[in-house]
């Protein structure tokens, strides 16, 4: 790894955090209410660090491969999970949106996989 090649994720964990702090310091000198869920925001930054993957490995290869697909879909499912804990939207009506999302993280990921295969012989 060169220098200085992995210091966009750095810079995105901490711009993340400084949000999170902002909301938090907000909510607690009461000038924002929260919703009861808002642990849920965690696991939106997971469903981030897996798009932030989902980025990293299509530009070290060049090509959108299995790493950036599994990564899309993770990505998509924990969003789905953390939206239906933020907004409270309740499973019993909701769970059907984890199997649209890994369904559409499957298609986008085999349909970019296709677009961004590199021909035969263009190793450069």
């Amino acid at each position: 790894m060169r220098r200085g090649e992995g210091q966009g994720g750095s810079l995105i964990v901490g711009l993340v955090l400084i949000v999170l702090g902002v909301i938090f310091f907000l909510q607690q000198g009461g000038y924002i209410t929260m919703t009861e869920n808002w642990w849920s925001l965690f696991i939106y930054l997971a469903a981030l660090a897996s798009f932030a993957n989902v980025w990293r490995a299509y530009r070290a290869s060049g090509v959108f491969g299995s790493q950036a697909g599994g990564s899309l879909v993770w990505g998509l499912v924990l969003t789905a999970v953390a939206s239906i804990f933020f907004f409270n939207l309740g499973w019993d009506r909701w769970w059907p949106v984890i199997l649209i999302a890994v369904g559409v993280g499957i298609v986008a990921g085999n349909r970019l996989a296709t677009m961004t295969r590199k021909p035969a012989g263009t190793d450069v």
